[in-house]
C-alpha cells in the first residue's frame, strides 16, 4: 500500500508541473488507478500545490480533476465534493487576477463545481455521464417540478462548459497560438473531456425537453426553447471549430450536428432525433496500474524456513528422539524473523512518512521560490520603468534646453516674425503639456515619448523654415516693432512659466528617486528572505543526512543477520537503495534549487548595480537641484512628525484594543447569562404554548359538537311531517347553496391556517359556526324546495340533501380528533353542494322556455316584417327626398339631398342583406332538417332560432329609427347626430344578423358569401351616411367671421367672459351626459345578459342556450359600430340610449364650435389691442 501511495504521488508531481506543456497521459493514467477506491490520495497531494501562485499549475489541476471525476473510481466524485469550496475559492481568486490563464481557470473551476454538485445530487448518473436514457428518465421522475429542476441543472451544466470552451478559443486566437505548439496543446487539452461531456449533456437536455413539452404547455416553455437554441448554436460552433483543428483530428472524432435544433413543439420529432456520438479512436482503457514493481515481502520470510526444514528432514529420520541441530537453528531463525518483521514494517512506514514530508517541503520551497521569482520579475519591471522614466526626463530636459536655445536664436534673428513665432510658441506649449502628462501617467510613457520626438522633429523643421524666412520677414515687419516688443515681454513671462514647470519636473524626478530607494530596500528584504530560504535548505539537508545515517545504521544492523535472512535482507537492501535513489534525486533537486538561488542572487546583484547606477545619475541631478533638497528635508521632518503621531495613535489603538478585549470578555459573560435566561424563558414559553394549543383544540371540539347538533337538527326536519307543508323557491335555494360554497372555501382556508399555527383557532371556530348554520339552512331549504318540485327531481334533491348532511357530519367528526385533523377534507361536501346548486338552477329555469313549436312561425313572421319595414322605409325615404326638392333650395337642398340619398342607398343595402339572410336561412333549414319538418328543426335549434328573431327585430327597428331621424332632419326638427348614431346601430344589427346566420351555414355556401358581401356593402353605406352627414353639417354651420369693428375693449372683455362661461357650462353638460351614457350602456348590457325588459317579460337570447350545441358571438360593449343586441330591444330604453348618444355628440359639436369662436374672438381682441 505504501508503494502504491508513493507511485501515485510521483505520478501527480510529474503530471502537474508549472511548464506550459500538455499533460502527460502516462502519469494521468497512473493517477486514475482504481486500486485506492477513491480520490483521497489525489487530494492529499493537491492541497500542498501552489494553486494560488501559479496559473498553469491551477489549469493543469482543473484538467486532472476533470479526468478524475470522469474516469476515476465512482467514489472520486464524493471525495472531491468535500473540496468543492476550495475549488470555488481558487476560481474566484484567479478570476480577479489579470493573468494569461486566470480567466479560463476561473471558468473551469466554476464548471467543475457545477459538475460535482450535479453528480452528488444525481448519484445514478456517473461522472462520465455515460448513462442510459431509462436511467435519466427514472431519475427525472414524473413530477413536473422535478423535471423542471433537472432540465435547468443540465442547461446550466452545458452553459458552463460552452462558456469555458469559447473563452479558451478566444484567448488562443488573441495570442495567435497554434494547436501544434506545446503552449496551444496545453490550453486545448482540457477541452477533450469537455467535448465528451457536452455530447451527453446535449442528449439528456433534448430528452428532458421533449418530456417537459409533453407535460407542460408550449407557451410556458418559450424561455427554455430560446435558451436551448442559443446553447445549440454555441455547441455547433464548438464542434465545427474543434473538427477543423489539427490537434483534435488525431485524438477525437466529433460528429456533425443538424442545421437546426429539434422541434420540441412536434412530438414526432423525437423519433427523428439521433444522439451525437463523440468517439476517441486512440483512447486506451485506463488499466489498473500497480505501483512500481516491488518484491513480494509477504512470502520472503517463509522461504528460508522452508529450505531449512527440507535440509533437516534426513537427520530426523536417523534420530527422532532428540532434535537435530539443523531443526533447532531453523526454529531460532524463524523466531528471529518473526521479531524482525514488525521492525521492518515500522522502518518502511517511517521511511515513507519522511519521503512524504520531504516531498511536501520541496513543493513548498518550490512555491516560495516561484513567489521570489515573481517578486524579482516585478522588481526588474519596476527598475526598467524607472530607467525609462529617467531617460525620458533627460530627453525632456535636453528638449527644453533646445527649445530655449531656439527661442533665443529666433529672438535675435527674427524679431518681427510674429505669426511664425506664435506657431512655435503653441508647439512648445504642447510639448511641455505632453511632458507633464508623461510624468503623471507612467503607463503611457512610450506613447508620450513618441509624440515628444515627433514634436521635436516638427520643431527642427519649423526652425529651418524660420531661418529661411527671417530676411524676408525683417523687411516686411519693421512697422510692427513696438508690437513685437510687447510680444517679447509676454513670451518672457511664458518662459518663466516654463522654467517653473521644469522645476515641477525636477520635483517629480526626486519623487522617483525616493521610489527607487524604497525599491532598493525592498530588494534588500528579498535578499534577507533568500538567505532565510538558504538556511531552511541547509536545515533540510541536515535532516536528509540524519535520515541517511539512520538508514545506514539500520542497514548495518541488518547485515549482522544476513546469513539467517538472506532473501529478506536483499529485499530490504533493494528498498533502501530505492530510498537512497529518491534521496539522491531530492539532493539533485536541492542542488538545482541552490543553483537557481545563485542565479537569482546574481540577477539581484545586477539589479542592485543598475540601481546604483541610477542612484549615481540621481545624485548628479540632485547636485543641480540643491535648492529643492531643503524643501524635501522639510517634508521629511513632517513625515517624521507624522510617524511620531502614527506611533502615538498606534499606542492609543493598543489601549483601545485592550479595553475592547475586556469589554468583549464582559459581554461574553453577559451573553452566557442571557442565553441561560433565554433558554429558561423558551422552555416556559413552550409549556405555555402547549397549554394554549390544548385549550384552542378544546374550544374547536366544542364548536364542532355544536355544529353537529345544528346539522342533525336540519336532517331531522327532512323527515318531519310538519315540514312537508313548507315550500321554498328555487331562487332562494340557489342563493343559499352559493353562500354555503363560499363559506366552505373560507373554512378550508381557515383549516389550513390552523394547521400551520395551532395557537390560534379563532378563524376556524368562526368558519365552522358559519358553515354549520349555512349548511343546515341549505339542507332545510332543499327539502322545502323538493316539496314543490316534480317527483323525480324532488327525490334526487332530497337524497342530495341527506348525502350532504352525511358528508358534513363526517367532516366535523374528523375535525374533533387530533388523529384525523390533518386529513380532514371538505371536497365531497363541495361536490354535493354543487349538485344541489345545479338542481336548484334547473328548477329555477323550468317554465321559462319559450314554446318551441311557435319558433318557426316567429322566424318567418319577423323576417317578413323586417323586409316589409325596410321596403316601406325605402319608399318613404324617396318621398322625403322629393318633398325636400320641392320645398328647399341652395346649400340646404344640396346637403339634404346628399344625406337622404346616402340613407336611401343604406336602406336598399339593408334590404339586400335581409333578402340574402332569408335565402340563406331557407337553405340552412332545407339542408339540416332531414326527415323532420321545418317547425321541428326550429324547435330543435331553439337558440339559433331565437338569435335570428332577435337580429331581425334589431334590423327592423334600426331601419324605422333611421327613417324617423331623416324625416326630422329634413323638416328642421332633428339633429344630424341622430343619423350618425342610427347608422352605427344599423351596422351593429346587421352584424348580429350575419353572425346568427353563419352559425348553421356551410362555410362553402354561395349564399353565405352573398350574405357576407351584402354585410360589407351595408357597412360601406353606413360609413357613407356618416361622412355625408358630417360634411353637410359642416357646410350648414359655417358662418361669416365676427365683425369686431367699432367694438370697445370693455365689450370685448365682457363677451370673452360670457364665452368662457358658456364653454364651462358645455363642458359640464358634456361630462354629465358621458356619465349618464355610461350608466345607460351598463344597464342595457345587464338587461341583455339577464334576458329581461322593463315590463318583466322574458327576452329570447341568441347566445345563451346550450341545446343543439349552438352559441352566437357575445356582443362587445366597447365598440358601438359592432355592438350586437342579442335580445329584441325594449323600445323606451333603447330610445333613451339613442337620445343620450345624440345629445353627447351634439354637445361635443357645440363645444368645438364654441372653442373655435373663442379662438377667433381672442385673435380679433389681440388685433384690436395692438
Amino acid at each position: 500500500m505504501s508503494s502504491l501511495l508513493f507511485y501515485n504521488l510521483h505520478s501527480i508531481s510529474k503530471s502537474i508541473t508549472s511548464s506550459e506543456t500538455p499533460l502527460k497521459e502516462k502519469y494521468a493514467r497512473s493517477i486514475l488507478s482504481k486500486h485506492e477506491g477513491g480520490a483521497t490520495t489525489f487530494w492529499s497531494f493537491i492541497i500542498n500545490l501552489p494553486l494560488s501562485s501559479n496559473a498553469i499549475i491551477s489549469w493543469k489541476f482543473c484538467y486532472m480533476l476533470h479526468k478524475v471525476l470522469r474516469d476515476g473510481h465512482h467514489n472520486a466524485v464524493r471525495d472531491s465534493h468535500r473540496y468543492s469550496r476550495n475549488v470555488k475559492d481558487m476560481g474566484v481568486l484567479w478570476g480577479n487576477l489579470h493573468d494569461r490563464y486566470g480567466h479560463i481557470v476561473s471558468l473551469s473551476a466554476k464548471f467543475l463545481s457545477l459538475k460535482m454538485e450535479f453528480h452528488v445530487k444525481h448519484k445514478v448518473i456517473p461522472g462520465n455521464l455515460e448513462a442510459t436514457d431509462e436511467t435519466v428518465e427514472r431519475e427525472a421522475g414524473t413530477d413536473v417540478n422535478k423535471i423542471f429542476d433537472m432540465t435547468h441543472e443540465l442547461l446550466d451544466y452545458l452553459d458552463a462548459a460552452l462558456t469555458m470552451s469559447e473563452t479558451v478559443w478566444r484567448q488562443l486566437d488573441a495570442n495567435a497560438g497554434k494547436s501544434t505548439t506545446p503552449a496551444g496543446q496545453c490550453r486545448l487539452g482540457p477541452l477533450i473531456p469537455v467535448i465528451l461531456d457536452c455530447s451527453w449533456l446535449y442528449h439528456f437536455s433534448v430528452k428532458l425537453l421533449f418530456k417537459l413539452h409533453s407535460c407542460v404547455s408550449a407557451d410556458s416553455l418559450l424561455g427554455h426553447r430560446e435558451r436551448f437554441r442559443d446553447l445549440f448554436n454555441s455547441l455547433t460552433k464548438l464542434f465545427d471549430r474543434a473538427r477543423e483543428t489539427e490537434f483534435f483530428k488525431k485524438v477525437i472524432q466529433i460528429p456533425d450536428l443538424p442545421d437546426s435544433p429539434p422541434n420540441f413543439l412536434r412530438a414526432s420529432a423525437l423519433a427523428e432525433y439521433e444522439r451525437p456520438v463523440v468517439v476517441m479512436p486512440n483512447e486506451e482503457p485506463y488499466e489498473e496500474v500497480d505501483a512500481a514493481p516491488q518484491p513480494d515481502y509477504s512470502q520472503a520470510p517463509q522461504q528460508p524456513y522452508n529450505m531449512l526444514s527440507q535440509l533437516g528432514a534426513p537427520d530426523a529420520g536417523f534420530d527422532q528422539r532428540s532434535p537435530s541441530p539443523a531443526l533447532t537453528e531453523a526454529e531460532a531463525l524463524r523466531k528471529e524473523l518473526e521479531i524482525i518483521k514488525p521492525e521492518l514494517q515500522l522502518l518502511k512506514t517511517e521511511a515513507q512518512r519522511c519521503v512524504t514530508q520531504l516531498k511536501s517541503q520541496v513543493n513548498r520551497l518550490e512555491a516560495e521560490l516561484e513567489d521570489q521569482r515573481t517578486h524579482k520579475q516585478m522588481a526588474l519591471v519596476d527598475n526598467e520603468h524607472l530607467r525609462m522614466e529617467v531617460g525620458a526626463l533627460r530627453q525632456a530636459t535636453a528638449s527644453l534646453t533646445g527649445v530655449q536655445a531656439g527661442y533665443q536664436e529666433a529672438d535675435g534673428r527674427a524679431q518681427a516674425a510674429e505669426l511664425r513665432f506664435s506657431q512655435l510658441k503653441e508647439r512648445h506649449a504642447e510639448l511641455v503639456t505632453s511632458h507633464a502628462d508623461l510624468l503623471k501617467k507612467n503607463a503611457e510613457t512610450v506613447r508620450f515619448l513618441s509624440s515628444t520626438q515627433q514634436n521635436q522633429q516638427e520643431l527642427a523643421t519649423a526652425k529651418q523654415q524660420l531661418a529661411s524666412e527671417v530676411d524676408h520677414l525683417r523687411q516686411a515687419n519693421r512697422l510692427k516693432l513696438e508690437q513685437q516688443k510687447q510680444e517679447m515681454d509676454r513670451l518672457n513671462r511664458e518662459l518663466l512659466d516654463q522654467r517653473a514647470a521644469l522645476g515641477e519636473v525636477h520635483i517629480v524626478l526626486n519623487n522617483k528617486e525616493m521610489a527607487g530607494s524604497q525599491m532598493t530596500g525592498a530588494l534588500q528584504g528579498l535578499q534577507r528572505e533568500r538567505e532565510e530560504l538558504l538556511r531552511c535548505l541547509r536545515e533540510k539537508e541536515g535532516e536528509v543526512s540524519s535520515l541517511q545515517q539512520q538508514a545506514q545504521l539500520h542497514h548495518s544492523s541488518m547485515e549482522q543477520d544476513r546469513d539467517r535472512s538472506a532473501r529478506e535482507m536483499a529485499s530490504l537492501r533493494q528498498q533502501l537503495q530505492q530510498q537512497l535513489a529518491i534521496n539522491a534525486e531530492q539532493r539533485v533537486e536541492i542542488d538545482r534549487l541552490k543553483r537557481e538561488l545563485e542565479q537569482s542572487r546574481a540577477e539581484v546583484s545586477r539589479a542592485n548595480n543598475a540601481l546604483q547606477n541610477k542612484e549615481m545619475t540621481g545624485s548628479q541631478m540632485n547636485s543641480a537641484l540643491m535648492g529643492l533638497q531643503i524643501e524635501r528635508e522639510g517634508l521629511l521632518r513632517s513625515v517624521r512628525e507624522k510617524d511620531a503621531e502614527l506611533s502615538s495613535l498606534w499606542q492609543q489603538a493598543q489601549l483601545q484594543r485592550s479595553s475592547l478585549e475586556q469589554d468583549n470578555d464582559r459581554t461574553s459573560r453577559e451573553m452566557t447569562s442571557l442565553r441561560q435566561q433565554l433558554q429558561q424563558r423558551a422552555s416556559r414559553e413552550g409549556e405555555l404554548t402547549r397549554k394554549l394549543q390544548e385549550e384552542q383544540f378544546c374550544l374547536l371540539q366544542c364548536a364542532v359538537v355544536e355544529a353537529e347538533g345544528i346539522i342533525l337538527d336540519a336532517v331531522s326536519k327532512l323527515d318531519d311531517p310538519i315540514h312537508v307543508r313548507c315550500t321554498c323557491s328555487p331562487d332562494y335555494l340557489v342563493n343559499r347553496a352559493e353562500i354555503t360554497l363560499g363559506s366552505l372555501d373560507k373554512m378550508q382556508q381557515s383549516h389550513m391556517v390552523y394547521l400551520g399555527n395551532m395557537d390560534d383557532a379563532s378563524g376556524l371556530l368562526r368558519a365552522v359556526t358559519q358553515f354549520s348554520h349555512l349548511a343546515s339552512d341549505t339542507i332545510v331549504n332543499g327539502g322545502a324546495t323538493a316539496h314543490s318540485a316534480p317527483t323525480d327531481q324532488a327525490d334526487r334533491l332530497t337524497d342530495s340533501c341527506r348525502e350532504a348532511s352525511t358528508h358534513c357530519l363526517q367532516f366535523l367528526h374528523e375535525l374533533k380528533s387530533r388523529a384525523t385533523l390533518q386529513r380532514a377534507d371538505p371536497t365531497t361536501i363541495r361536490y354535493v353542494m354543487r349538485r344541489i346548486l345545479t338542481m336548484g338552477q334547473d328548477l329555477r329555469f323550468q317554465g321559462q322556455d319559450v314554446l318551441k313549436e311557435e319558433l318557426g312561425e316567429m322566424v318567418d313572421k319577423e323576417m317578413t316584417a323586417t323586409s316589409t319595414a325596410i321596403e316601406e322605409a325605402v319608399l318613404r325615404m324617396d318621398e322625403i327626398l322629393n318633398q325636400a326638392r320641392r320645398d328647399m333650395s341652395g346649400v340646404k337642398l344640396e346637403v339634404n339631398q346628399s344625406i337622404l340619398g346616402s340613407c336611401s342607398d343604406l336602406m336598399k343595402a339593408i334590404h339586400m342583406l335581409v333578402t340574402a339572410a332569408t335565402d340563406l336561412q331557407k337553405d340552412i333549414v332545407e339542408s339540416g332538417r332531414g326527415a323532420a319538418s321545418v317547425k321541428e328543426f326550429y324547435a330543435k335549434n331553439s337558440c339559433w332560432t331565437e338569435g335570428l328573431i332577435s337580429a331581425s327585430k334589431s334590423v327592423g327597428w334600426g331601419a324605422t329609427q333611421m327613417l324617423d331621424s331623416a324625416d326630422k332632419v329634413v323638416t328642421s326638427g332633428g339633429k344630424y347626430e341622430e343619423l350618425i348614431v342610427c347608422s352605427h346601430e344599423i351596422a351593429a344589427s346587421t352584424a348580429q344578423l350575419v353572425a346568427a346566420s353563419k352559425v348553421k351555414a356551410d362555410r362553402n355556401s354561395k349564399k353565405l358569401s352573398t350574405l357576407q358581401q351584402a354585410s360589407r356593402h351595408v357597412n360601406d353605406m353606413a360609413a357613407i351616411v356618416v361622412t355625408s352627414t358630417n360634411h353637410g353639417q359642416r357646410q350648414i354651420t359655417e358662418r361669416e367671421p365676427m365683425d369686431f369693428s367699432g367694438i370697445s375693449l370693455i365689450k370685448v372683455k365682457t363677451q370673452e367672459i360670457e364665452s368662457q362661461v358658456k364653454v364651462l357650462e358645455l363642458e359640464n353638460q358634456l361630462e354629465q351626459e358621458r356619465v349618464r351614457l355610461g350608466e345607460l350602456r351598463k344597464k342595457h348590457y345587464q338587461l341583455s345578459e339577464t334576458g329581461t325588459t322593463d315590463g318583466g317579460e322574458v327576452e329570447v337570447e341568441g347566445g345563451d342556450g346550450t341545446s343543439g350545441g349552438d352559441s352566437l358571438p357575445t356582443p362587445s360593449p366597447s365598440n358601438p359600430l359592432t355592438s350586437l343586441h342579442p335580445a329584441a330591444p325594449a323600445l323606451p330604453k333603447h330610445t333613451a340610449l339613442l337620445t343620450d348618444t345624440t345629445r353627447l355628440t351634439t354637445i361635443s359639436s357645440v363645444l368645438l364650435t364654441t372653442q373655435v369662436l373663442l379662438t377667433h374672438s381672442t385673435l380679433f381682441t389681440n388685433k384690436a389691442l395692438l
